[in-house]
């Protein structure tokens, strides 16, 4: 006989409801392979699946905005959200290649919405949806869910893109569909260094298993104004093969229909580079970042015909972001 544990809703504290949120994503998603088996059934239940994690996103950036509301509007002047919770809203302009491994670029407007919670909780479009199981001794482990945006062969690389492209180098290899992806991360951090390491494993879109490790430096330039808050490092991408050849890889189809030659691309590093970033406050609230990356693909997709023969192994990428704290 199985007996149902019963939780006291008002027992729970904000940690522990971000915590089982999490937790329940993360367990639903992760009975995928399990399920897989069932093959009559499989293509039915991965609708509902997917429909689901959308749900869970949404609710979760909802829930955690909304967890500021009360505290705000019962305190009239109060320029501050609830300890602990910190959240900005703004944007940037960035310029990109169109696509990773492209030698034409793009002009992004991309919104930045940042949802932190007392170093636990974090919802970012960069890192995705995570939460800190391990928040101790420099440590931060914790599982995270992530979404990469489809690759379209005609709109280019991304949705945020306003001018520039690719001028049709895709057209003949189909889309890259856009692909939420459960992982997690582990941190550590010995002030002023801090070293990354992100694994994620693809449930829909490319279904591919990639990663990344970064290394940063962190400091503060004190002028008669506003301080200078920087960091910089290097990172490494890596990848199996069903990620890299979702991307870089050329089928015999691919070939016949684009032009290009036939490439299978081999599981590992990806890329490598290094990342540099600048902020200023301009105000209490009011801030302004500047950002600027250079990155050089690695073998098993430099050399692919897709970049050898219509894109470029060396990748740059800079913008702007304006942001403001409530």
């Amino acid at each position: 006989m199985i007996r149902h544990a019963q939780v006291n809703p008002g027992s729970l504290q904000e940690n522990d409801v971000l915590a089982l949120c999490i937790c329940v994503l993360y367990a639903e998603i992760s009975m995928a392979p399990i399920m897989a088996v069932f093959s009559n059934y499989f293509n039915l239940w991965r609708v509902k699946l997917v429909n689901k994690i959308r749900l869970l996103i949404s609710l979760l950036f909802l829930t955690t905005i909304l967890a500021t509301t009360p505290v705000l509007a019962a305190e009239p002047g109060a320029g501050e959200p609830p300890d602990g919770w910190k959240v900005s809203a703004g944007g940037a302009l960035i310029v990109a290649p169109a696509f990773s491994g492209a030698k034409n670029y793009s002009l992004l407007a991309v919104p930045d919405l940042r949802v932190v919670y007392k170093d636990l909780f974090f919802v970012n479009i960069r890192d995705g949806i995570g939460y800190s199981l391990v928040n101790q001794g420099g440590w931060r482990i914790g599982p995270s869910v992530t979404y990469t945006f489809r690759r379209s062969e005609k709109d280019g690389g991304s949705i945020f893109q306003i001018s520039g492209g690719h001028k049709n180098t895709l057209v003949g290899l189909g889309d890259v569909p856009g692909t939420v992806s459960l992982g997690g991360f582990a941190e550590y951090s010995l002030k002023p260094y801090r070293v990354r390491l992100e694994l994620h494993q693809g449930v829909t879109g490319h279904r591919g298993l990639f990663g990344e490790v970064r290394g940063s430096y962190h400091g503060v330039v004190k002028f008669a104004g506003p301080p200078l808050i920087y960091s910089f490092g290097p990172h490494v991408r890596f990848g199996d093969q069903t990620y890299t050849n979702a991307y870089w890889g050329i089928t015999q189809e691919q070939s016949a229909r684009s032009g290009l030659e036939q490439y299978h691309a081999d599981a590992g590093i990806t890329a490598y580079g290094i990342n540099g970033f600048t902020m200023v406050p301009l105000t209490k609230a009011v801030s302004v970042s500047i950002i600027a990356g250079l990155e050089r693909l690695a073998p098993p997709v430099a050399n692919s015909s897709l970049v050898r023969d219509r894109g470029s192994a060396n990748q740059a990428m800079g913008g702007v972001i304006v942001s403001y704290g409530f």
